[in-house]
């Protein structure tokens, strides 16, 4: 049995792609875990290596295919800066499944204007929840960041629908800087917001969200917020690498105002006041 109480799910891959640069998507067809997964979601993937070895990844579900019954999902940077052999995997060849890992990432209620923020490692954390609240009939703007454009999410892994504005640190796309820099304009149009990415991504996403004045709501897209006093509206998902995924080795493991949160089991997404970096 797995560490979720199910027996694991063997599934092919039917597919893989490019996140971002270096970051792989493969897609897998497993109909049955399909309708039960949701934006936030992970799925441990346990791959047979030579002399029985068996490698085992979390990695985040980026899209769902229900006609196909395919998930698709990211693979992570592994946290000592080497190689992932799960890198070289085909299609045809065959993963055990389990999950899902995690929590959904939470809706505001009555949400109809979603900001995102994200760099390339972030993104597929939330890549889901920009289809999903597009789906929805949602406004999404995605705010992104890169050292240089070549960095950047490419625009084609997006919905149509989804306003993208980016920084990048040398000036090759967008404003020259970095997403501190494009925040403050978006966060008072936005009634649901979600931060995904390295620390410092975070922090800015926290920063912009506590210089907002609740005082004025009209924004430089000439739209205003819907959002109330008091709502749960910022969510933070802090990129780590997840260990066991059962919440057993502590490794994700992040300090918050009502006590630990294990990213695998309460997280991914932390809402923002009740985060011990948020003050």
């Amino acid at each position: 049995m797995s560490m979720m109480g199910t027996a694991p799910v063997v599934a092919e891959v039917v597919g893989l792609g490019e996140l971002a640069p270096g970051r792989i998507a493969i897609q897998l067809h497993a109909p049955s875990f399909v309708a039960g997964l949701r934006p936030g979601h992970a799925l441990h993937l346990l791959r047979a290596e030579a002399g029985g070895y068996r490698l085992r990844r979390v990695a985040p579900v980026t899209l769902l295919d229900p006609l196909r019954g395919v998930v698709e999902v990211g693979l992570q940077p592994r946290a000592d800066g080497g190689r992932d052999s799960l890198a070289d995997i085909r299609i045809g060849e065959r993963v055990a499944l389990t999950g899902p890992i995690g929590q959904p990432i939470p809706k505001v209620p009555r949400s109809t204007q979603l900001l995102v923020a994200c760099d390339g490692e972030g993104f597929a954390w939330v890549r889901l929840l920009i289809n999903s609240a597009v789906a929805e009939g949602r406004s999404v703007v995605l705010v992104q960041s890169a050292q240089t454009a070549a960095e950047l999410i490419p625009a084609a892994l997006l919905p149509e629908r989804v306003e993208i504005v980016v920084a990048t640190a040398d000036g090759s796309l967008g404003v020259r800087g970095d997403i501190a820099d494009l925040l403050p304009q978006y966060v008072a149009w936005a009634d649901q917001a979600v931060a995904a990415g390295a620390s410092t991504l975070v922090d800015a996403a926290r920063s912009a969200a506590r210089k907002h004045s609740s005082g004025s709501r009209t924004t430089a897209r000439g739209s205003r917020s819907s959002r109330r006093e008091g709502d749960a509206w910022l969510s933070v998902i802090v990129t780590h690498e997840v260990g066991c995924g059962s919440g057993v080795c502590g490794g994700c493991t992040v300090p918050t105002r009502t006590g630990s949160i294990r990213l695998c089991r309460e997280g991914p997404a932390i809402d923002v006041s009740s985060f011990d970096g948020g003050r």
